[in-house]
C-alpha cells in the first residue's frame, strides 16, 4: 500500500466516521440510532476478543481506541464482571 493509498484510506475512514455520527446530517434520532448500532457492534466485537483470550481492560481499550473508564462501561453493560483489570466470564 502505497503512502497515497493508505492517506485515502484514511480519510475515507474519517469521513465514513463523520456521516455515521450524524455531523453532516444533524439529524439526532439517526445519530442516536448510529450510536445504539455502534455500541451493539462494539460488544460483538469484545465478545469475540474475550472468547479468544484478550481480557484485559487496557488491552481492550487501546484496540477499540477508547479510555478504560469507557471500556469498563461497555463491559458492566454486556453484564460482565472486573476483576484486577481483567473481564471475568
Amino acid at each position: 500500500m502505497t503512502f497515497e493509498e493508505y492517506n485515502k484510506s484514511v480519510q475515507d475512514r474519517h469521513n465514513k466516521q463523520a456521516v455515521s455520527d450524524g455531523r453532516f446530517t444533524d439529524s439526532f434520532e439517526r445519530r442516536s440510532a448510529v450510536q445504539r448500532h455502534k455500541m451493539a457492534k462494539r460488544k460483538q466485537r469484545v465478545r469475540l476478543l474475550i472468547q479468544e483470550g484478550i481480557t484485559g481492560i487496557d488491552v481492550l481499550a487501546q484496540h477499540f481506541t477508547i479510555s478504560v473508564s469507557t471500556m469498563r462501561g461497555v463491559i458492566y453493560q454486556m453484564g460482565l464482571r472486573i476483576e484486577n483489570s481483567r473481564v471475568v466470564v
